[in-house]
């Protein structure tokens, strides 16, 4: 109903009711005066524009059951067709994506997110393992999830939480892998802002794996926590023992573990991961095949 027309229903309405009420007898109830005609058109105007509006909002209702939110806007006009009647359009959201696969576009990549806009002081981690946990998630390019890799063989766990820095890229062609210490086990899956501390040196059978350690800048339980010398010696030691031995019973897989390095030459860890992992990007569009992972 055009707002011309709205207004005008409600002129007459309220014209035709106030003989009714003024000059008509006194005890009559309103449900029993007769109305004239001028009435009886605004009633069925009113009548047609609310069954308009239930007939809408429950057509918006049932499709809702069957179809995207976002596809379905609930919003209602009528029209005037043929002998006065009124048509209800129920009208859907254009979208500049209309057209194209959905399912062909590619996941965004954890190891393409912004390394950190105060980097190399806290940098972003995405959180792979968990603190306690000898499930070794790791994060699938293809998928976009991250997903069980394999469980730990020998009998230890993960003495902090563990992931890697995204937007880096070290010697055996992964992430710099980090420990993230904090005062709970932190979700597989989320990121976390992360001080760098020092990191351990580390090679496998892929090539160089540093591992950094750091923690949770916004635990106010460690705020105090700023080099290797804040944090106790025989932690350093329990860190050290378990990537010793954490591969020791898996087959065609080695690990050399030398000492630890302190905060300043972490950070500058993090600025040539970083560095490498521009300058491949730029390069070739890519960086590497992430899938094998450790």
């Amino acid at each position: 109903m055009r707002p011309t027309l709205l207004r005008s229903c409600l002129a007459q309405g309220i014209r035709g009711a106030r003989p009714g009420l003024l000059g008509g007898a006194r005890g009559v109830p309103l449900s029993k005066r007769p109305l004239s005609t001028s009435s009886r058109t605004t009633l069925g105007n009113l009548r047609t524009l609310m069954t308009g509006a239930a007939v809408t909002a429950g057509m918006v209702f049932g499709l809702g059951m069957w179809t995207k939110d976002e596809d379905i806007v609930p919003t209602m006009s009528l029209t005037s067709g043929e002998k006065g009647e009124s048509k209800v359009q129920l009208f859907t959201k254009a979208s500049a994506d209309d057209g194209q696969d959905e399912e062909n576009q590619p996941p965004r990549s954890a190891y393409s997110v912004e390394i950190g806009k105060n980097m190399p002081e806290v940098v972003q981690a995405f959180v792979e393992v968990s603190r306690g946990s000898r499930n070794k998630y790791e994060w699938d390019e293809k998928l976009g999830h991250i997903v069980l890799d394999r469980v730990l063989h020998s009998a230890v766990f993960y003495p902090h939480n563990y992931g890697f820095v995204p937007q880096t890229l070290c010697g055996d062609g992964d992430p710099l892998d980090v420990l993230i210490m904090g005062a709970d086990p932190l979700e597989p899956g989320c990121f976390v802002d992360v001080r760098p501390i020092g990191y351990l040196v580390m090679q496998d059978e892929k090539g160089t794996d540093e591992k950094l350690l750091g923690v949770a800048a916004k635990d106010p339980r460690l705020y105090e926590v700023r080099t290797l010398r804040n944090v106790p010696e025989h932690v350093l030691r329990e860190i050290t023992q378990f990537f010793e031995t954490y591969k020791t019973l898996e087959k065609n897989k080695w690990v050399k573990v030398g000492g630890w390095k302190g905060a300043t030459d972490a950070k500058l860890l993090v600025e040539a991961t970083h560095r490498t992992y521009k300058e491949i990007k730029q390069a070739d569009g890519e960086v590497f095949d992430y899938s094998n992972k450790d």
